[in-house]
């Protein structure tokens, strides 16, 4: 998917749960919703990792696959360090670098996030920063 098709599905998810009329992202930073629901919110920190949702900064009760974590830093350098030197299987390289370009967040990337409860999950990154 590409990133614009990412935020068009978290609008339709959103419309679904409020039964219609999505706000605009840019009034609030993400898209209005119920208590419970799904949306788009702001990496600004990744240690300690920390989201910006509908204006309020969120650090505690984050909950995210590690491997979206894996060598992340608020500048997105450490990213690549593991993969300076190549290493065999050369798939296996080739994969795990391609994983880490595209899927780790970094500060200023936009995730999606389901909230329920008091807990807020990250499923991934919408939009690269």
């Amino acid at each position: 998917m590409t990133d614009h098709n990412i935020v068009r599905m978290v609008h339709a998810i959103e419309e679904r749960i409020s039964g219609g009329g999505a706000a605009d992202m840019n009034s609030g930073g993400g898209v209005q919703a119920s208590v419970d629901g799904t949306f788009l919110a702001d990496v600004i920190s990744v240690k300690p990792l920390s989201i910006q949702l509908q204006g309020q900064t969120v650090s505690a009760g984050i909950y995210i696959n590690p491997a979206l974590t894996v060598a992340a830093s608020d500048g997105g350098d450490e990213i690549l360090k593991p993969f300076e030197t190549p290493f065999e299987p050369a798939a296996a390289y080739e994969f795990l670098k391609e994983f880490h370009e595209k899927y780790v967040i970094k500060k200023g990337d936009t995730v999606v996030v389901v909230m329920t409860g008091s807990g807020f999950y990250i499923a991934g990154r919408a939009v690269a920063g």
